[in-house]
């Protein structure tokens, strides 16, 4: 009887050891799966991230030339009207402000 209550206690321990390697083996799949559900969960928010990010710099960069738009168009205008001026406009131009350096400086 004492020789079967012992067979009993270590077929016991031999399927608590089997019991716990069981567990463990399933722990460690559990983990790698998390970690792995884990992984693409970021790369997802991740990309999502990125796409959100490049809207955000296309509308910033349309906001921005819809800006600037006005004021190069007005720029060139006045470039274009610059080059368009004579000869004559821009000698009399150029005699006005001698006169007026000339003045300041006290030289006549």
């Amino acid at each position: 009887m004492a020789k079967e209550a012992l067979d009993a206690v270590k077929e016991a321990e031999d399927k608590a050891r089997e019991i716990m390697a069981e567990a463990l083996k399933r722990s460690r799949e559990i983990r790698g799966e998390a970690e792995n559900q884990a992984e693409k969960k970021f790369k997802e928010i991740l990309l999502e991230a990125t796409k959100e990010g490049d809207l955000i710099k296309e509308k910033a960069k349309a906001e921005g030339e819809e800006i600037a738009q006005p004021i190069l168009d007005k720029g060139k205008l006045e470039a274009s009207r610059l080059e368009s001026l004579e000869s004559k406009d821009l000698g009399d131009a150029v005699k006005i402000i001698i006169e007026r350096i000339v003045k300041a400086n006290g030289d006549r």
